[in-house]
């Protein structure tokens, strides 16, 4: 069995799955630039299911409070069912697979107090429609989601750190080259912060190679 999380530990896997999420999200085409008026948070149901979308509630509800519960240093709840009802919410819609399986993962962190289970294989995340191109992020907060995102590598060994360097290239490779010195940093930090040596050379080859131009996984 793996041993339950840190909670500083659970704080990096909490906050890189809402950064993941928000990425999601972004890239799916559904990240709203208009907040839902204020009385669509007042007796909103579980999920928001009485007043807003389900993906406004991750938005503007879920990511949100996760944020602050971290800033806060508040304690995680010890039950989520967020994936199970993402599930049935989004049931049919193929494109928001990777949406429900990061609520999954959510839920598994949340309950189990443990890093989530490795997938079989990792997706990359849906480009928007053409029509949507103005809504995906800049630079700029592609890489705040990358460097939230890399403060779980050196929580993670062997199979389950290369799916995730698989997860980091993937949202790499929607930034311009240029900033592949300053992805390189990121897995470096994230190489001296991690004690096991296989894992730190790993991340180190990752570094030099996305610095260089290259992928952190392959």
């Amino acid at each position: 069995m793996e041993p339950t999380l840190s909670p500083d530990e659970l704080r990096a896997q909490v906050g890189a799955l809402a950064d993941a999420l928000e990425l999601e999200l972004r890239g799916l085409g559904r990240w709203s630039d208009r907040t839902p008026p204020p009385e669509a948070f007042k007796d909103m149901a579980p999920f928001g299911g009485r007043t807003m979308g389900f993906e406004q509630w991750i938005q503007f509800v879920l990511i949100p409070r996760t944020r602050e519960a971290m800033r806060e240093d508040a304690e995680f709840p010890s039950h989520s069912a967020v994936g199970v009802y993402a599930v049935r919410a989004l049931d049919g819609d193929y494109d928001a697979d990777r949406l429900c399986s990061l609520l999954s993962d959510l839920d598994w962190v949340i309950e189990r107090r443990m890093a989530p289970p490795p997938r079989p294989r990792v997706s990359a995340p849906s480009a928007p429609p053409a029509s949507t191109e103005t809504s995906r992020p800049d630079d700029a907060t592609r890489a705040a989601v990358l460097s939230g995102y890399s403060q779980v590598l050196p929580l993670v060994h062997g199979e389950d750190l290369e799916q995730q360097l698989q997860v980091f290239a993937l949202f790499a490779q929607s930034l311009s080259p240029a900033m592949g010195p300053e992805l390189g940093a990121l897995l470096t930090k994230a190489a001296a912060a991690t004690a096991d040596p296989t894992s730190r050379a790993r991340l180190e080859r990752a570094a030099r190679s996305i610095a260089d131009g290259g992928k952190a996984a392959g």
